[in-house]
């Protein structure tokens, strides 16, 4: 959402750094800033999830006896919020003095606010939430404000076992050995403290994830070979004209999925929820009364399957709505069974954690094997509704929601559950964020994930026609995620702009991603109403229209529609499995090609005797004498080559046309064959 904004005016401050991190006062959290640019800064200010990333409510004050902008912001204690500072009015940089910072795309700010004079932690090792490659001991710095730390009050524990450990009462530093025996994966600490003042913190946990060995995974073959398909049940067809989408919609409208080619469908929530979206859920086992009765979904279920067609559901369960009956119960009511269900920071039940700047999404708390085993049912009943054993009335996958807000020790169990129960039901999560915080995800938990750092790569590559840089990027996943891994790629979902949009209202360039985003490894994702050719831009209620049956009735019979575009791209994945082929640790089905002037995109996928080329001018230049080099290896691969026959092209005189192939030394040429700016093949390779 206004992540996407930011990315592209984020500052890059490695250049210097500064020791001014948040402190906590009577007042709130105060922040500061120093100007370290090379020209005026007029103005500061401090925008976040907290306040809806508003760049106008909390601005800083400058001080001329320190040189130094400040500001406060009253945050709730204990709970994680991500930040960025405005210099300007214009610029969103990411704070040099934040105590951590993500490590996607964004680079926001991190922080956990503190209760003013509660002793807290200064600095430690392994930072929570992070992965690491090696681990010999913890190291942790306590501070407090006006007191020392009382070391008779420190209370230690690792993976929930009380550790012993070393305390350094000048540096006010813990360490402790890590077991030998520890294995990969999640790990957690607590550690609770007090001052000498009797001020306590009552206990602090942090996890880290250790990441030693890559291992293969065993994940659905399906899914190499499918297009996915994304739905808002709401927008899409309405059967019995209340306004509204329904399940009876959705099978009425199979026929059309299955004639433009999809084979797996995501669907938006379908439980009983507050809000029209779905994602706060009030009851887990139900549907949406709207959507229509149970029997509408299992038909729908029925006919989906009939078609060939696997159907996923949206796992919601980061968070339930504030008015689901268990929040309800313990809301206000310590003494509640479902007090330990939820993540209340106060000892009233008055406050809470939760998703985001939502309020009305509680977050759950994981720690608790109740919450655990529900979900674990719930998992279960939508894969089996009727417990017979027999998965025709079942979903086929869950795709998970917000899925590094849950522990990964849970997708860690719920994959073995589910997996021994039917091996080939997909678990695909939603971890936003970038290559390397995505590996730990694939470490026994999912089959696949969405691949929001090709997503970011795509713009970039369209922006700067950084070539290698793109290639790189794609190739790096291969070499980090464990085989077997998959990928769902898209350039739009519910969250993010429209294709067009997210390609800045340029058709040529619309066409050379999504040739693409169809021709790569990875499971292609068509968002509902793209193949019309939508438009949006955020917030979500922009992209998230009613479907326009009227308007697909146009663009079928339209030869040059961006739907007839999308049908074709399909058909030429379906026809040519080389395109679909993984490409991981096991198997290399996609090879870049270094091209001579470096302004063409250029890779290879192969299987086997099945070659095919695709070749992308981002560039302004018209490249009339295409020359590709090649190593040894792909020489090989090419040897027999002779020539290649057009399966789709920018110029429609193109259309089936055989271009001749020459190797000559190191060298491969398309003869008599030329490129415009903004054009894009695939070459078929006899």
């Amino acid at each position: 959402m206004i992540r996407f904004i930011l990315f592209a005016l984020t500052f890059n401050f490695a250049l210097f750094s500064q020791s001014l991190k948040p402190i906590p006062t009577t007042d709130g959290t105060k922040f500061f800033f120093k100007n370290q640019f090379d020209f005026d800064v007029t103005s500061v200010s401090i925008a976040g999830n907290f306040n809806n990333w508003n760049k106008n409510e909390f601005k800083m004050k400058y001080s001329d006896k320190v040189i130094l902008w400040s500001g406060v912001v009253k945050l709730i204690p204990g709970i994680e919020f991500h930040y960025k500072l405005v210099i300007n009015d214009s610029l969103w940089i990411t704070d040099p003095n934040a105590p951590d910072v993500t490590e996607d795309e964004w680079r926001n700010g991190i922080i956990i606010a503190q209760e003013y004079g509660v002793p807290f932690i200064k600095e430690m090792f392994p930072p929570n939430n992070k992965r690491i490659e090696e681990i010999d001991s913890v190291s942790i710095t306590l501070g407090t404000y006006d007191s020392k730390i009382n070391p008779k009050s420190i209370r230690v524990a690792f993976n929930d076992s009380e550790i012993a450990y070393n305390y350094d009462s000048t540096l006010e530093k813990i360490s402790f050995q890590v077991p030998n025996s520890i294995e990969d994966g999640e790990h957690k600490i607590f550690l609770s403290f007090a001052d000498e003042k009797e001020n306590q913190n009552e206990g602090i946990i942090t996890k880290f994830f250790l990441d030693r060995y890559i291992h293969s995974i065993t994940t659905p073959k399906f899914f190499d070979s499918s297009i996915m398909y994304e739905i808002y049940i709401r927008k899409f067809y309405d059967s019995d004209g209340d306004g509204t989408g329904d399940f009876n919609g959705l099978t009425k409208k199979l026929d059309y999925l299955t004639f433009l080619g999809i084979n797996s469908l995501w669907l938006m929530p379908w439980n009983e929820s507050t809000t029209e979206h779905g994602y706060n859920v009030v009851d887990y086992y139900s549907i949406d009364q709207e959507y229509g009765t149970f029997e509408d979904y299992l038909n729908f279920l029925r006919e989906a399957k009939r078609r060939g067609i696997k159907v996923l559901f949206d796992f919601v369960i980061n968070h339930t709505d504030s008015t689901h009956p268990y929040f309800l119960n313990a809301y206000k009511n310590p003494s509640s069974s479902y007090t330990k269900w939820y993540q209340f920071v106060n000892e009233e039940n008055s406050n809470w954690k939760h998703f985001g700047v939502e309020r009305k999404m509680p977050k759950l708390d994981f720690e608790n094997p109740e919450v655990r085993n529900y979900f674990i049912k719930v998992a279960k009943f939508w894969m089996d509704p009727n417990g017979d054993g027999d998965f025709e009335d079942g979903i086929d996958g869950f795709r998970c929601d917000a899925a590094k807000e849950v522990p990964h020790s849970f997708w860690n169990t719920l994959r073995k559950e589910i997996k021994s129960i039917n091996p080939e039901v997909l678990l695909l999560g939603e971890v936003w964020d970038n290559a390397n915080f995505l590996i730990p995800f694939f470490k026994e938990e999912f089959d696949m994930q969405f691949d929001y750092p090709f997503y970011y790569s795509l713009e970039r590559f369209f922006e700067r026609n950084e070539i290698e840089r793109f290639s790189s990027k794609i190739l790096e996943a291969s070499q980090i995620y464990p085989s077997g891994f998959q990928m769902v790629r898209f350039l739009s979902n519910h969250d993010n702009p429209r294709p067009i949009n997210f390609m800045r209202n340029n058709h040529i360039k619309l066409k050379q991603a999504l040739t693409i985003l169809f021709s790569l490894p990875g499971t292609p994702m068509i968002y509902y109403g793209d193949e019309l050719g939508y438009s949006g831009t955020l917030p979500p209620e922009n992209v998230r229209q009613q479907f326009d049956w009227d308007k697909l009735d146009k663009s079928v019979s339209d030869e040059s529609s961006i739907f007839n575009f999308y049908k074709k791209l399909i058909e030429i994945r379906r026809n040519n499995f080389e395109l679909s082929g993984r490409h991981d640790r096991a198997q290399e089905t996609l090879i870049f090609l270094k091209e001579k002037s470096n302004n063409l995109l250029v890779y290879l996928r192969r299987i086997e005797k099945n070659k095919t080329l695709v070749v992308i001018n981002n560039s302004e230049k018209n490249i009339s004498e295409i020359e590709l080099q090649l190593d040894e290896a792909t020489i090989k691969i090419l040897e027999s080559t002779n020539n290649g026959v057009v399966l789709l092209s920018s110029n429609q005189t193109n259309a089936k046309k055989e271009v001749p192939l020459q190797i000559v030394g190191n060298s491969l040429f398309l003869q008599r064959f030329s490129l415009e700016a903004g054009g894009y093949i695939l070459l078929k390779i006899k």
